[in-house]
């Protein structure tokens, strides 16, 4: 099989302006991801040494090039690598770029350190090497990075106690100059380090920012899922969420008729007419102290009793369902689609629990559930249908109009009740409407 040709194109780009507008850009913009601003760090700092080190080539060649001429061959030396770094950066190759910026400008700062001794204050760029790599290796790469910073700890070290002299002839340096430059080389140096600990600060800072804001929405989506106790519970605890409640009151309420209707309409108004519902049903949910538990397609269940125990928790839901009749009425006078609400509660005990490891939800379990939801089945559009259960719970709060014994699928017979409303004055406040349609 003939190996197929190596496209020499690949490891070309012509520097176009994008090109050097990047390298221009000393600081990470805020959009981007962790390693693209790695990336372009290490590709402002390889134009940085090369932008420095060639005033140096220029500066000792032109002083006395016949002494120097060691210290000229290193600086250009490493001016080309840092140009090829570049050029490796600009063709996506950054590891390769990061790691020889960072072997050039080590080998370059010990060399010449070992070579002027302490006259030039050239180990100062040890600190610039070793806050450098702090920043541009991450914690995946720990070995790299102990190293790149080790080796300039060492090469200051050295230069403090053994490279005390210099071994090239400075001595055609004038006295001035030479002072100049020890103290620019110590201000460049100071003031690399500043911003490069300035930027990793920043970056520091705008991770954690950005991962208190990343907490802050998940604790607002899973408060949002899950009442507020089972998410505490949740977060503070690994045991399986699982709890009986000896007594409750289940609320199931679905919009009659929707079916046939949404099956001739455009999915845009069937959807807006959900979220018109039942984004007041969470409204009226959330004012009453009651749990939603789900929507299924037009179907919507409401627990009142768990996982907050409460004594009342009958009362919590009747009235409920009295208001979602209530909201169902508006929706209609305001859209002017003939939508209506049949509901049914039923009293009694329930086990209640988070399932799932995807997309876990809470939920509750058990034959009160079921009855709930045949309430609501057995029932007419525009009125709630309780059990006697519900209705002895809530004492004379209410009227309620005995509807007499019903087949219940999966129960049998069993007497049930018509909520009328409230009572103020001894009278139910609201009668069930007439010319309603059903979808039984």
């Amino acid at each position: 099989m003939a190996r197929k040709p190596i496209d020499f194109r690949q490891y070309v780009r012509r520097p176009d302006r994008e090109f050097w507008l990047d390298l221009l850009r000393a600081a990470p913009r805020p959009t981007e991801t962790a390693s693209v601003r790695r990336e372009r760090l290490a590709r402002y700092s390889l134009g940085a040494a090369l932008l420095f080190t060639v005033p140096y080539v220029s500066v000792s060649a032109a002083i006395d090039l016949q002494s120097t001429w060691l210290v000229v061959l290193i600086n250009c030396v490493c001016a080309a690598f840092f140009a090829v770094g570049m050029w490796m950066g600009s063709i996506a190759r950054h590891r390769a770029a990061r790691l020889l910026l960072m072997v050039t400008l080590e080998a370059q700062v010990a060399l010449l350190a070992w070579l002027t001794g302490q006259e030039l204050n050239i180990v100062v760029f040890t600190l610039v090497a070793a806050a450098l790599a702090r920043v541009l290796f991450t914690v995946e790469e720990h070995g790299q990075q102990v190293f790149f910073i080790g080796v300039p700890v060492a090469t200051l070290i050295a230069g403090m106690v053994f490279f005390d002299t210099s071994r090239v002839d400075l001595s055609a340096i004038p006295p001035f100059l030479m002072e100049a430059t020890r103290v620019a080389n110590a201000v460049l140096a100071l003031t690399a380090v500043i911003l490069i600990l300035g930027i990793f600060e920043r970056e520091v800072l705008r991770s954690e920012h950005e991962l208190v804001g990343e907490q802050r929405k998940s604790e607002r989506l899973i408060n949002a899922i899950l009442p507020k106790k089972i998410a505490d519970e949740l977060r503070n605890s690994e045991r399986m969420i699982a709890d009986r409640h000896p007594e409750v009151t289940v609320l199931f309420a679905d919009i009659a008729g929707f079916t046939p209707w949404a099956s001739q309409q455009d999915p845009e108004l069937v959807v807006s007419l959900l979220e018109k519902i039942f984004s007041r049903f969470d409204a009226c949910v959330a004012a009453a102290g009651a749990e939603k538990i789900k929507t299924i397609g037009d179907a919507y269940m409401v627990i009142s009793g768990a996982p907050d125990p409460r004594s009342d928790h009958a009362h919590v839901i009747v009235g409920l369902a009295l208001k979602l009749l209530d909201e169902v009425d508006h929706v209609r006078e305001e859209t002017g689609i003939p939508v209506n609400l049949r509901v049914g509660i039923h009293t009694g005990p329930v086990i209640a629990g988070v399932i799932g490891a995807l997309r876990f939800s809470y939920d509750v379990w058990g034959d009160t559930v079921n009855t709930a939801s045949r309430m609501e089945s057995h029932g007419e559009p525009g009125r709630i249908q309780a059990s006697r259960e519900t209705r002895d719970k809530t004492g004379d709060a209410f009227a309620w109009e005995p509807r007499g014994a019903v087949y219940i699928k999966g129960k049998g017979e069993m007497e049930t009740w018509w909520l009328r409303g409230p009572l103020a004055n001894g009278a139910g406040e609201r009668l069930p409407p007439v010319n309603k349609t059903d979808d039984q």
